[in-house]
């Protein structure tokens, strides 16, 4: 049997204010949709996405951190009409590119940042003898979730009111949407919730879709409603019921974001101390679940690391520094205040307070980089050093080289970016400036305050600047 995964990612999130699509909110600087594509991808045989407000930037997202093959699975839903619609779009969108006969189908949507692929996995090992099986969680506050009827509810609803908390006795009759829940038993209560979280076989899926109807409070095609055509037409049908509600509650406000954060922060944090990092101050410290932090690691917070970055063996962080989607080797000391994006950091390299490494940067071992240092798209060679309130853009540095401080590469003429190239050994003074495209040759000394345009030779001295003239001052 192949698992094939839907992950609904259309909605506009009206209680969500924001430019951005719901699916694209972020949780430890990852969006929504990407912690639920992560886990999703690891359990699964084929994974579309439902894409529909503000679709291209849903669909770009998934192709800048997941490959082309993530955008081109995005399946377009060019009117939000509701769940149930969505995967219709879906299902006749992918129902020739499957068997239908040995494929179950798993619909997520994109609000569960918290999910995780080990609870995937055991709902599939739970269901897979049922031709439609879906989670269930028990809530002290039912809220906006669709209630979970089962045999027996309408009976005690019209005796008195009810608090129904017995989640797993009586088969499952149909899942009942809050709105329309309220409306019909405005008297009645029921804590067990539908997650959203569906595993159905395909065939069955494709059978049942054509057949919902827009008649409730919503005027939208429910999937929820597939449980009731279920039962109408004897088809076995269970609910799975977790506790760890957590995990499984859709975000659908800027204070549930801010929950799940914390949740998930609590989490991480929790289990890289366990396994050998020493966290300062960890409720300051934010790290993404895709970042890699090796055993030994000193962090101090306040301090942020998102992205697939990797932090090397006792390597320390220090406060308030802020790493995405950057490599730092082994044995590193990163001081206050840095800022590093899409670099990478070799082995012994001593970094900062307030170094900029941004995108493209790469050094490589035993580098010193001191204050208010900015490094762009360039290598720094081995044991080079780059030590105070200097920029290099578009370069080459070499190895045992001494950039002095106040050094810049003028690497942008208006138009076009040029490289600068600086070998193994040079010595640059203080306050210079190098007007790209220009080499500085091995063992060069270039005098301070020089303006350098022109290539120099190797094992010379470079000086590029006015003669000093004392005159007196009137």
């Amino acid at each position: 049997m192949q698992i094939c995964t839907l992950i609904l990612a259309a909605g506009k999130g009206t209680r969500m204010p924001s430019a951005k699509p719901k699916a694209l909110q972020t949780v430890l600087g990852e969006a929504m949709l990407s912690h639920v594509y992560q886990a999703a991808s690891q359990i699964s045989t084929a994974l579309w996405t439902v894409i529909g407000h503000k679709a291209e930037l849903v669909e770009k997202h998934l192709s800048e951190e997941f490959g082309e093959t993530a955008s081109q699975h995005c399946i377009l839903q060019t009117e939000q009409l509701g769940t149930g619609h969505a995967v219709l779009c879906a299902m006749e969108k992918i129902k020739n590119t499957i068997d239908l006969d040995h494929t179950k189908i798993l619909i997520l949507n994109a609000d569960v940042p918290l999910i995780k692929k080990e609870l995937l996995s055991d709902f599939i090992q739970k269901a897979k003898d049922y031709p439609l099986a879906f989670i269930s969680i028990l809530l002290d506050d039912a809220q906006s979730y669709g209630r979970v009827v089962r045999e027996g509810f309408l009976e005690k609803a019209r005796k008195n009111s009810i608090k129904d908390h017995a989640g797993n006795t009586g088969n499952v009759t149909k899942i009942i949407e809050a709105k329309d829940f309220k409306l019909a038993y405005p008297e009645s209560e029921i804590f067990e919730v539908n997650s959203g979280i569906y595993l159905v076989n395909a065939r069955l899926l494709l059978d049942f879709l054509p057949k919902l109807t827009s008649a409730n409070a919503s005027r939208e095609y429910y999937l929820t409603d597939i449980v009731s055509l279920a039962k109408e037409n004897d088809v076995p049908i269970e609910a799975f019921c977790y506790e760890n509600a957590s995990a499984l509650l859709g975000v659908n406000t800027p204070l549930e974001l801010s929950q799940a954060e914390t949740i998930l922060q609590k989490e991480i944090n929790t289990s890289l101390m366990q396994n050998g990092v020493v966290l300062h101050n960890p409720d300051t410290v934010r790290i993404s679940p895709f970042a890699a932090i090796s055993r030994g690691v000193e962090i101090f917070g306040p301090c942020e690391i998102y992205g697939k970055s990797v932090i090397g063996d006792y390597s320390t962080i220090q406060s308030h520094c802020v790493i995405k989607n950057t490599s730092i080797g082994e044995n590193c000391t990163v001081r206050n205040f840095c800022h590093f994006e899409n670099a990478g950091v070799g082995n012994n390299a001593k970094l900062g307070p307030y170094a900029r490494l941004r995108p493209l940067a790469q050094l490589c071992d035993d580098v010193h980089l001191g204050n208010f240092v900015e490094i762009k798209k360039s290598t720094i060679g081995n044991g080079s050093k780059v030590n105070h309130l200097s920029y290099i853009g578009d370069s080459l540095v070499g190895s045992g080289v001494n950039v002095g401080a106040g050094c810049i590469t003028c690497n942008y003429d208006g138009k076009n970016k040029h490289q600068t190239i600086i070998e193994d050994n040079a010595f640059l003074g203080s306050n210079c400036a190098f007007v790209a495209p220009v080499t500085i040759a091995k063992n060069t000394l270039v005098g301070a305050g020089s303006v350098i345009t022109k290539n120099t030779e190797e094992n010379g001295l470079a000086i590029a600047r006015a003669k000093q003239t004392n005159i007196k001052r009137k």
